[in-house]
């Protein structure tokens, strides 16, 4: 049997309503109850109550001030209308098949508010019991951590992105490669890796000021992006240096025309405000298994591709093997 609660304790030869003071007792009844209505009214957290089928019966005013919705709106309703599409029938099958046992559920939630906002919470759901046991309802608990969780997706960014142009850094790139090496290895299929580093970027940068050094290098990241597929990795790596990752590409005819793309498509004139910037690029190329089967060989290989470019004649591409 439950412990009594604190502001109900249980009644014995003295409790509540058994004696002379049974009027006292009433009115210490009323006033705990009074607590207990200011305590969920006021709690910083959303509290949500329903029947033992999903049915909304009350939300407290907060939950009202996280989703938009009114008390009106939601009674009668289920906590699907703040479904957002995001979490999988796996997820409500387990909370349901765990709350169904008489089981507290503990989860994190992807909602959708009344305006079409999405929201992040941290929730708790419980059973709860008549005298005979049953579950007869079920009291969620949610705090919205929306904000809590954008900063962690922010500095997540912050790691993992270059700041400058928005693509990959050199840490997601490697993390990247290493997990395209491992589906290909799964799928025996190949990839291919381009090194690639700007020719005349440095005279632009020295004569014309870093601030419009900076603008020609999203540019050429924007202009990168175009010549891949979604399933591909631009990272930029450091000054003038981006890496290509191309999974499931394995054949040299493929990679030289990719390359070619690139290289046409970097030569184009860049208009920066009133200045007309011409580059090119040089391109080392690699591929996984047939050059190693190690991400740190393939870099190499295609970095040393790379400068054999850049050592005889630049703007163009070359293979490592």
């Amino acid at each position: 049997m439950a412990n009594p609660s604190p502001l109900f304790p249980k009644g014995g030869k003295k409790g509540l309503l058994t004696g002379p003071d049974g009027e006292k007792d009433m009115r210490s009844i009323e006033s705990r109850l009074r607590i207990l209505v200011k305590a969920v009214e006021q709690s910083p957290v959303s509290i949500i109550v329903t029947d033992h089928e999903g049915i909304i019966e009350y939300v407290n005013p907060k939950f009202c001030k996280v989703t938009g919705y009114t008390l009106e709106e939601v009674l009668g309703q289920t906590p699907r209308i703040l479904k957002g599409g995001f979490l999988t029938a796996d997820f409500y099958r387990e909370l349901w098949l765990t709350i169904l046992a008489g089981e507290e559920w503990h989860g994190i939630f992807h909602n959708r508010t009344k305006s079409g906002e999405m929201v992040w919470e941290l929730a708790s759901i419980s059973p709860i019991r008549d005298e005979a046991g049953v579950v007869t309802h079920f009291v969620s608990v949610k705090e919205d951590f929306t904000e809590i969780k954008r900063l962690q997706d922010h500095m997540d960014n912050l790691a993992h992105h270059d700041q400058l142009t928005g693509l990959p850094n050199r840490t997601l790139f490697y993390d990247r490669l290493k997990q395209a090496q491992a589906l290909a290895k799964r799928r025996e299929e190949g990839l291919a890796l381009f090194y690639l580093d700007l020719d005349g970027f440095k005279a632009v940068n020295d004569t014309h000021g870093h601030e419009l050094g900076d603008r020609l290098l999203k540019a050429v990241g924007q202009r990168l992006m175009e010549c891949v597929r979604e399933s591909d990795t631009v990272a930029r790596i450091g000054g003038d240096e981006f890496t290509v990752l191309l999974p499931g590409l394995h054949t040299q005819d493929t990679a030289a025309d990719i390359a070619r793309l690139i290289i046409e498509a970097l030569s184009r004139p860049f208009q920066l405000d009133h200045l007309t910037c011409t580059i090119g690029v040089s391109i080392g190329i690699s591929f996984y298994p047939r050059d190693s089967e190690e991400g740190e060989r393939l870099i190499s290989y295609a970095d040393a591709a790379m400068y054999k470019v850049k050592n005889t004649g630049k703007n163009n591409f070359a293979f490592w093997a």
